[in-house]
């Protein structure tokens, strides 16, 4: 197998006519991450295809060609994928170059021959070593891939003789075609910076200042209008207040308001223009408007808790309720506590560490949150979150250290939730660490796919140092510059498992 030192990933597999591509993330320009081929003991002749997987530029490039044979005509299938999103090139205009000291030939071709899929073609003169170019200009962007050693042999025998067959019976092959259409991604290993985690319980709780009682404005009979658990706006009729001579009252209380506020009012827009021509002076004027802005609030708040029936009870805020107080029908003085209203916008997240931990707890500055049911654990950034105790103590009732965090409510969590919390503490050195949607776990084993080169992909045992709901640190099996899938792991493992997969390649 030919390997170049300063490029990640090398393999060889040897095709005839069918083709081969490999899905990956995460490129650095210049980048080689396989050379595959394949040949039949029983075809000697036939002609070899190579294949190599580059990576620059955000983009990836897997490309299959024949084997160069002077004087012969060889057609690259080369695929490119546009790494931010895994999907192929649909438009654009691709270049492939061999060049030999400052010679060189060329070949471009404006636009793929299916979404993701272009076929420019090489035909040598002159055996021997070439650097090869592929350059792709497309509206997304542009990039150049770089493959420095390229052999160009005198004749047919001569490649099939010199190249090698080789392979991996482990490997799994999943299609470029198949990587497209599905959520699929990979990424290089690389040691990055970590921290120690405390993996533990949360509960969702409401803040204190989340919860207001709404009280009775007035004496008399409770109509409920809602029930509890219910959800409601800010200004909804909770309840309506009404009973013998409650009428009367508020009528005359109405009418005397209205009274003031006409009065008032007319009194403000007969001084206005005097006051305009100073014939009134600012200080008496300013005493009349303030007295009819006063008066107009009073009539208008009362006029809309006023109805045919009595007094409306609306909800000061939005939020749902959590205490009915009263009977319905019940008799109540003004005053009496109706309802328990709590505004869901903000919440307590409470977990507790065990004592062993003691020492960790100062440390902790973040935290993540994994609710049941959700693929993604919520982070403590994305609920503008922040810790609001983490004092190490304990007492009779709770042999546990509390750790309380604060954050807006973003429709994930409800009151009385539990969760799982990952508490990040202080900072590890430069570790390998790898996104925990690779991870497959079997059995209590965890295992990922490693891209071995082109559509080839070896299942491969890991240990886990920790995680945090998000990434996890590699105690064992990775290295760094392999690449693994970090998406559609678990379509590759169904995929082989159907056993529907062909053993080597595909035709274009």
């Amino acid at each position: 197998m030919k390997t170049i030192k300063y490029i990640p990933i090398i393999s060889l597999f040897a095709l005839f006519t069918s083709c081969n591509d490999n899905p990956n993330s995460d490129g650095h320009s210049h980048d080689v991450a396989g050379e595959q081929v394949q040949a039949h003991d029983d075809h000697a002749h036939e002609a070899v295809t190579i294949s190599y997987t580059l990576f620059a530029d955000g983009y990836e490039l897997f490309v299959e060609f024949p084997a160069l044979v002077a004087g012969g005509r060889s057609e690259f299938a080369a695929h490119f994928t546009q790494l931010s999103n895994y999907k192929p090139v649909a438009e654009g205009i691709v270049t492939v170059s061999i060049i030999k000291d400052t010679k060189g030939i060329r070949n471009r071709v404006e636009s793929p021959s299916s979404p993701g899929i272009f076929r420019p073609a090489i035909q040598p003169k002159e055996s021997g070593t070439y650097k090869m170019l592929f350059e792709l200009n497309s509206p997304s962007g542009n990039a150049t891939f770089e493959i420095p050693d390229v052999r160009v042999y005198a004749n047919e025998d001569e490649a099939a003789h010199a190249i090698q067959p080789e392979g991996d019976s482990e490997a799994v092959t999943f299609l470029k075609e198949q990587a497209w259409k599905a959520q699929f991604a990979t990424q290089e290993v690389t040691p990055q910076p970590h921290y120690s985690v405390i993996r533990t319980s949360g509960k969702v709780k409401n803040q204190p200042q989340a919860e207001t009682t709404v009280n009775a404005q007035a004496e008399g009979t409770v109509n409920l209008m809602t029930i509890l658990g219910e959800t409601v706006k800010k200004g909804e009729l909770l309840a309506v207040i009404s009973g013998a001579g409650i009428e009367n009252n508020l009528s005359r209380r109405l009418q005397e308001s209205k009274i003031a506020f006409e009065k008032s009012k007319a009194d403000h827009n007969r001084l206005m223009p005097l006051a305009d021509e100073q014939v009134v002076s600012q200080k008496d004027f300013l005493e009349v408007r303030a007295r009819y802005r006063q008066d107009s609030l009073q009539f208008h708040q009362m006029a809309s808790l006023v109805s045919q029936n009595g007094i409306r009870v609306t909800a000061p805020s939005n939020g749902y309720i959590s205490e009915v107080k009263v009977g319905n029908g019940n008799f109540v003085q003004s005053g009496s506590p109706l309802f328990s209203l709590v505004n869901e916008s903000r919440i307590l997240i409470e977990t507790y560490v065990n004592q062993s931990d003691f020492q960790q707890v100062s440390k902790i500055f973040d935290a993540h949150f994994s609710v049941s049911g959700k693929e993604n654990p919520v982070t403590l950034k994305e609920i503008q979150g922040q810790i609001e105790s983490k004092n190490a103590f304990i007492n009779e009732g709770n042999t546990r250290i509390p750790v309380t965090f604060s954050g807006r409510n973003n429709g994930q969590f409800m009151p009385g939730m539990f969760l799982e919390a990952f508490l990040k503490t202080g900072a590890k050195e430069e570790t390998l660490v790898i996104p925990l949607s690779a991870v497959i776990e079997e059995q209590g084993n965890y295992f990922v796919f490693v891209q071995t080169g082109g559509e080839s992909f070896v299942k491969r045992e890991i240990e886990l140092a920790n995680y945090d709901g998000i990434h996890a640190e590699i105690k064992k099996g990775l290295k760094p510059g392999e690449r693994i899938v970090t998406r559609g792991a678990y379509q590759i493992k169904l995929a082989s498992m159907a056993g529907e997969l062909p053993l080597h390649g595909h035709t274009h």
